[in-house]
């Protein structure tokens, strides 16, 4: 009997962009890590999601995450992001901070 395991995990991005002067850390050129990924479990204990996390350096920066059902709403706020990346417009799109293992 032959059993095919599906992908379960998916990267929509993974790109560093340019970055306001207000970030407290940021990498080479003043820029920030943007990565997007869904996740769909289907391991006992596992919850399924979609996100995005922006990395600003030093174990620390941002998180957007919904339910993997709610992806729609979580590329439409990839989509509402303006360069520069500002802190001020990520809390405002509703990201959460994050530090060290939290992501």
């Amino acid at each position: 009997m032959e059993t095919r395991k599906a992908p379960r995990d998916f990267v929509q991005l993974d790109e560093f962009w340019p970055a306001d002067t207000f970030w407290p850390n940021y990498f080479y050129q003043h820029k920030v890590w943007v990565y997007a990924d869904e996740y769909n479990a289907d391991l006992i204990g596992d919850e399924s999601y979609s996100r995005i996390v922006i990395h600003g350096g030093h174990d620390q920066g941002w998180l957007f995450t919904r339910p993997l059902q709610c992806r729609s709403t979580v590329a439409a706020t990839l989509e509402k992001i303006v360069l520069p990346v500002s802190e001020g417009q990520l809390q405002h799109l509703g990201f959460v901070r994050w530090q060290q293992d939290y992501i």
